[in-house]
């Protein structure tokens, strides 16, 4: 009786180890499918500015809108800015300060060349995106800028720029990115949210709000 006590037992035992081997052996094989399969994966835009090639054009979803914006005519693709301003030795940067009014868009150009004069053309519609953050708004700036830089010099200067996704929280203080697109929209803040709502997507603090302006514009049509 005993003895068969201790046989049962050490079956148990026996099958529970050789269970336990087998799923260990099963969370092995999955953990090293995911590690064979994570480079194979696209990249995720996170705001790391090294996420894309300098002077690379960015995707809808870099953009935060979907994929079927580039069957439209919303998108015009620009002159790679980042790409002509390294050609001429400027440096550059944008920032945001909040979204439809006349400093909405501060930027800073430097001209570190000795001999040689820069002249800076931005278009009107010009599409900027932040830099580190996706969670906030993308920037159109309303009117196109041309300026020369002399030898040395450097300018500062402030434009209107719209708000490009209306379910993003505003870009108050944010450097922004050149993207290689125009947006093509009439120059009115309400005229953009309009075009861009049906390709938008959202964050989680405007999904709600969102759905809800999806749904009025579904049963408006």
């Amino acid at each position: 009786m005993g003895h068969s006590r201790r046989s049962s037992g050490a079956h148990v035992l026996a099958a529970s180890a050789v269970a336990g081997a087998v799923l260990l052996a099963w969370y092995s094989f999955q953990l090293s499918e995911v590690h064979d399969t994570a480079p194979r994966q696209s990249p995720k835009f996170d705001g790391d500015k090294d996420t894309l090639a300098p002077g690379a054009r960015f995707t809808p979803k870099e953009l935060a809108y979907t994929d079927d914006i580039l069957d439209s005519d919303l998108l015009r693709p620009a002159p790679l800015f980042a790409l002509e301003a390294a050609a001429q030795g400027l440096q550059y940067q944008f920032m945001s300060r909040g979204f439809n009014h006349q400093s909405a868009l501060v930027i800073s150009l430097h001209n570190p060349n000795h001999e040689s004069s820069i002249t800076v053309d931005l278009p009107a519609g010009m599409l900027l995106a932040p830099a580190k953050n996706r969670d906030f708004q993308n920037l159109v700036l309303r009117d196109a800028v041309h300026l020369s830089l002399l030898p040395g010099e450097s300018k500062r200067v402030e434009q209107w720029a719209f708000c490009g996704n209306q379910y993003h929280t505003p870009p108050m203080s944010e450097e922004m990115k050149p993207t290689g697109w125009t947006l093509d929209a009439p120059p009115c803040q309400n005229c953009i949210w309009k075009a861009t709502l049906p390709y938008e997507t959202a964050v989680t603090a405007t999904e709600g709000n969102w759905m809800a302006a999806k749904y009025a514009s579904a049963l408006a049509v």
